[in-house]
């Protein structure tokens, strides 16, 4: 299992390196895009291991973050709630009740990467305080680009932020707030491992590739919100639960 990881970390972060100069340069040819779902599911099952190590009493909870995230983006398409009224285009790739089923696995990198963010805060509940605000956090860059730059979906309605509706942000909290309380529940005590160190740098890798994609488009406010990551990843080095006790890397 760990070399599988590892070697699936491998792959995705040379896959990484490569869409960030093709995709933050808009430099990716029409035929390949198909690269951008390959990037996603290989960030959504890595974040996946990470959530089946330190949710061994609640594995239900990765199926449960894939489907349930395409049923509910799938009740945003129909009738705009919670998100807002939008679209997806076609070309976004196979559908599933009307949403990519790459989003199942978006929202899988989103929330195993938000978890592992968290824990460079050492205080109780950081599950259910931070990681909702670190998934939105996460759609304040996804999101400009995603809709504005690479036209993957289309709003029907405006906003202040980019021409987003606002409730998108709030049904964004809203559907990690459901997710973290399941993580919440059933996570082990706190341990740092690989795993979680290599979905903290997800986390990052993810705001640096929409950051420097919206910088490249003129979307300057992302590129500094993303920033902001690399920042507070610095800034909290000596919080984070790194504890000399409790280090256990995987064999």
């Amino acid at each position: 299992m760990a070399i599988f990881q590892r070697r699936l970390w491998l792959f995705f972060t040379v896959w990484f390196v490569i869409g960030l100069i093709l995709v933050g340069f808009s430099l990716l040819p029409p035929w390949l895009e198909w690269a951008n779902a390959v990037f996603l599911f290989a960030s959504g099952l890595y974040a996946a291991c990470y959530l089946w190590d330190v949710l061994p009493k609640g594995r239900f909870i990765i199926p449960f973050i894939f489907f349930g995230s395409i049923l509910i983006e799938s009740i945003g398409v129909h009738t705009g709630w919670p998100f807002g009224a939008y679209r997806y285009e076609s070309d976004f790739g196979v559908q599933l009740l009307g949403v990519p089923i790459t989003i199942g696995a978006a929202w899988l990198s989103v929330m195993g990467a938000s978890l592992a963010f968290s824990k460079r805060f050492p205080f109780r509940y950081n599950t259910l305080i931070l990681v909702p605000l670190f998934a939105v956090w996460l759609d304040l860059a996804i999101d400009p680009v995603s809709a504005n730059v690479k036209s993957y979906w289309l709003w029907q309605d405006g906003g202040l932020y980019y021409d987003i509706p606002t409730q998108n942000f709030i049904g964004w909290y809203g559907t990690a707030l459901v997710f973290a309380l399941l993580m919440a529940r059933f996570e082990q005590k706190p341990t740092f491992t690989e795993l979680e160190r290599n979905n903290q740098y997800l986390f990052l890798m993810l705001h640096g590739l929409f950051g420097l994609t919206a910088g490249v488009a003129g979307l300057y406010g992302v590129t500094i919100i993303s920033s902001l990551a690399l920042l507070v990843y610095w800034l909290t080095k000596g919080g984070a639960l790194h504890a000399k006790g409790a280090k256990k890397q995987i064999s």
